[in-house]
């Protein structure tokens, strides 16, 4: 089988992405639902993730000499600033890694990906109101190409219900000017992943990491955008390279506390990637519709039923 074709991860536990002013973009499919759920009301029942951590980076210069502080000491915010920028600017140049994103609440999510300077795969997997979405992205050149279960095609390429069932479990080919593209195609590369840990740093303390290994504790705050409430933040460094281990946020709405972790690994190996073996359909050629909150919002129309999630 080709190592393209995932099979797709278990439903439980999970992750996925906040709206961007300029351009429209699939954020870090990890707040999405929040909004959603806010949004519809269910957030105090318990969240499910649809994906939107706002990216937001720090705009200051990465600085290469910056002070460092002593183990089990903190720092203050200008030198977390700038540890926070070298490790967002190292993850973009990286020339690829592996993640795993999870998700707490009580709807399933997760993301597995490999990031790669120009392509890179995912699998995701969420509860929406569509149902239990399961998908894989692969990007290869500027086309990317998706292979999901019925709920997963109604909701990220807005394939009516009654064709849906027949575009399930077949890979398709979306490109450059296609309704989805925009919402599918941010989030792969290394680079679009370096906007996946948003933090205004405010702290950082020197401290031992996964195998005993020096790092360096970033806290701070993650922005709010406008449908999403701000939370908190941390992100853990490799002290001798400022490649991430761990980036983890927290955010509260309704009541409920859901709390976001991506693990790295594999640095500086770049994904083989490429096209999907076999017959492909190319979006443009189904019978589509935008949803009601837009691709891959989750949002589905007012008193639908969700579909089974089985491709």
């Amino acid at each position: 089988m080709n190592d393209d074709r995932w099979a797709f991860p278990p439903q439980p536990p999970a992750w996925p992405p906040a709206p961007s002013a300029t351009p429209p973009r699939r954020t870090s499919r990890t707040l999405a639902a929040i909004a959603l759920f806010v949004a519809t009301g269910v957030v105090a029942a318990g969240i499910g993730v649809g994906g939107v951590l706002l990216v937001r980076h720090i705009q200051s210069q990465p600085t290469s000499n910056s002070p460092t502080a002593e183990p089990g000491t903190s720092s203050g915010a200008a030198e977390a600033r700038a540890l926070y920028q070298q490790a967002v600017t190292a993850t973009g140049a990286s020339a690829g890694f592996h993640y795993d994103a999870v998700s707490t609440g009580s709807d399933a999510q997760t993301i597995v990906g490999d990031a790669g300077q120009a392509n890179g795969r995912q699998a995701i997997t969420f509860d929406s109101g569509y149902g239990a979405e399961q998908f894989t992205l692969l990007l290869v050149g500027s086309t990317v190409y998706f292979q999901g279960n019925a709920p997963a095609v109604e909701d990220q390429l807005g394939v009516t219900t009654a064709t849906a069932a027949s575009v399930a479990g077949k890979w398709v080919s979306v490109n450059s000017g296609d309704g989805p593209y925009l919402v599918l195609q941010p989030g792969i590369t290394t680079q679009s992943q370096a906007g996946e840990m948003p933090l205004t740093a405010e702290s950082s303390a020197k401290v031992t990491g996964p195998g005993g290994a020096a790092a360096t504790k970033i806290t701070g705050v993650v922005p709010a955008s406008a449908r999403v409430p701000a939370g908190t933040g941390t992100l853990l460094i490799a002290s001798s390279s400022d490649l991430p281990i761990t980036y983890t946020s927290t955010v509260s709405a309704g009541g409920t506390t859901l709390t976001f972790s991506t693990t790295f690994s594999n640095w500086g190996t770049a994904p083989t990637v490429s096209a999907p073996s076999g017959t492909v359909v190319a979006w443009s050629t189904l019978t589509t519709a935008t949803p009601p909150g837009g691709y891959g919002s989750g949002e589905a129309p007012s008193g639908a039923t969700p579909t089974p999630g089985a491709i």
